[in-house]
């Protein structure tokens, strides 16, 4: 009797002792009907956090800062039906923190998505950032600067500038704006960069613009570096179950 009293006062501190995550006060989900014009990621507007027409992977992504082709399985409406998702956070001092907005959606697909998931290690293709032969061509960030990055499409293909960027933060940013596949920052090169580099993203057909090189050749012509195709372990997103919302 004694044991079990004790092992009970024992479940009973550390659930005291551990933070309960935090969530949103007011949480409105609606399936979107028709034809999507228009849709837009969670983000967020005072205390309140918004999505225009998301699909559950959509929302993943966000909440759990996971890539696309990092998530599998889950029922096929996971990709095809849309949502708008408006929440209202606790009274507080200025905007709801992108990071507690993310803690908060994550509680939402659990609670009200029912979604389970679990994580799991695959090997697949992926690139290594590496310093080219010849050496990196790279500009050391003004010590005073502060740390921004921009891409965009140009009219001749893509366009990033970096004000004081690390080469970590560079193989993040290819991933997505330049390949698919994943990217990791072998270069050895430590400390803030400023830089631009034009290009092609991998995927764009040969007759496309010839006047801008390949993200291949740019960052071996620009910035000193090259991708080098290797396989890697990477972890994936693995939708165990999920449900639709009940209307709100």
């Amino acid at each position: 009797m004694r044991k079990s009293v004790l092992l009970l006062l024992t479940l009973l501190s550390t659930a005291a002792a551990q933070p309960s995550r935090p969530a949103f006060e007011v949480i409105s989900i609606k399936p979107v009907k028709g034809e999507v014009t228009f849709s837009r990621d969670v983000h967020v507007q005072g205390r309140r956090a918004i999505g225009t027409a998301l699909t559950l992977i959509d929302m993943i992504t966000t909440a759990y800062g996971v890539h696309y082709d990092e998530i599998k399985g889950g029922p096929p409406w996971a990709s095809s039906d849309r949502f708008s998702l408006e929440a209202t956070a606790p009274a507080g001092d200025g905007p709801l923190p992108d990071a507690e907005m993310r803690q908060m959606l994550q509680a939402v697909l659990e609670d009200r998505f029912q979604l389970k998931f679990r994580r799991e290690k695959e090997e697949i293709p992926v690139y290594n950032l590496v310093v080219a032969k010849g050496g990196p061509k790279l500009k050391p960030a003004e010590s005073d600067a502060n740390p921004g990055a921009s891409v965009r499409w140009t009219d001749k293909g893509m366009h990033m500038e970096v004000r004081k960027g690390t080469m970590q933060g560079l193989a993040g940013s290819l991933r997505g704006n330049a390949t698919d596949r994943p990217v990791f920052d072998q270069t050895g090169l430590t400390g803030y960069f400023s830089y631009t580099l034009d290009y092609l993203r991998a995927d764009t057909p040969a007759s496309g613009n010839l006047d801008t090189p390949s993200i291949f050749s740019a960052l071996q012509e620009q910035l000193g570096l090259k991708l080098d195709s290797a396989r890697g372990m990477v972890e994936k997103f693995v939708i165990a179950s999920a449900a639709k919302p009940p209307e709100n």
